[in-house]
């Protein structure tokens, strides 16, 4: 390039052509070359901000990704353990029932227990709405936000029932400690057989009403009163073999009949759950069973309509 300039000489003449200065070429060269190292360092520079800024967008779409990824895990561990929590409110609301038809308390239908008590799922949480565009697409957060609402509202009308539950078990205490309310049997134990209502006698093969419920066990498995009373019989009798009858007041009394062996006397005092005598085959049976019976002023009702799941 010094060669080039050396060829040429630049001659600057003022404007009234009364002067004329030579340019030194040596200065002209230096002052291109300088030019074209600032152009090449200014295209330098642009093309390496464009591949840094690339690699920059690029490691932030990264971490979006991986953070997205966690946050839907996280997501959906929610949604597994809303998903329990509602099954189990559901099983609450069938206990809370049970309870409720013990005490003669009015059930609580199942539209209002889905409406529940409390605001109004539509009070959105002002943070989801500002970060959801950052949330994976698949993310129903109006369904997650509904269910967590529906959690409030489901806890704060079982809170109402559980009081008036508690007011009414503290009034009618000892009412409802005498209501024939659980199987007389352990169910891991035993087998239902045969319930309340019109079948063939196995002995006569004639049409009969049963008047209880029939449990099948192993000889031995424990019998349990169903409520609290005092016991009225305890003997042998007739076709029902050992035979233990409780009477729990209001008119209630509950019979226990086919035992392999009686462990209350006439005259006791029972509890609610308290070991009575051992299931057997004795009297008129085909097999190892208890048959248990409920009565309301002598006469016999469906056993299968006062049980209830008390394991709150």
């Amino acid at each position: 390039m010094l060669n080039f300039f050396n060829k040429y000489k630049l001659i600057l003449i003022d404007k009234d052509k009364t002067s004329v200065k030579e340019v030194n070429s040596r200065n002209i060269s230096i002052f291109f070359i300088s030019i074209s190292l600032l152009v090449v360092v200014f295209f330098s520079i642009l093309l390496f901000s464009n591949d840094f800024n690339d690699f920059i967008t690029m490691k932030s779409i990264q971490n979006h990704k991986n953070d997205n990824a966690e946050l839907q895990n996280i997501i959906d561990n929610q949604t597994t353990e809303i998903s329990l929590l509602l099954e189990e409110i559901n099983n609450l609301n069938i206990r809370d029932n049970n309870v409720r038809k013990l005490l003669k308390l009015p059930e609580i239908n199942n539209d209002i227990r889905k409406l529940g008590v409390g605001g109004s799922s539509n009070n959105k949480n002002d943070k989801f709405n500002e970060l959801e565009y950052l949330l994976p697409k698949n993310t129903d957060l109006t369904q997650l936000n509904d269910n967590i609402y529906f959690l409030q509202r489901s806890i704060n009308l079982g809170k109402l029932s559980y009081r008036e539950i508690e007011n009414k078990a503290t009034l009618e205490k000892k009412y409802f400690t005498h209501y024939p309310a659980i199987k007389p049997v352990c169910m891991k134990n035993s087998k239902f057989t045969s319930g309340y209502g019109y079948r063939y006698d196995p002995f006569t093969n004639k049409k009969k009403l049963h008047e209880g419920d029939d449990f099948s066990a192993k000889r031995g498995t424990e019998v349990m009163s169903t409520a609290d009373g005092i016991v009225k019989t305890s003997r042998y009798y007739g076709s029902f073999g050992n035979y233990i009858e409780i009477d729990h007041g209001n008119g209630y009394v509950t019979c226990y009949g086919h035992l392999h062996k009686r462990n209350v006397k006439k005259g006791q005092k029972v509890e609610r759950g308290q070991l009575i005598g051992q299931v057997g085959n004795t009297g008129r049976s085909t097999a190892s069973h208890l048959h248990y019976e409920i009565r309301y002023k002598n006469k016999t009702l469906d056993p299968s309509d006062f049980y209830f799941d008390l394991s709150l």
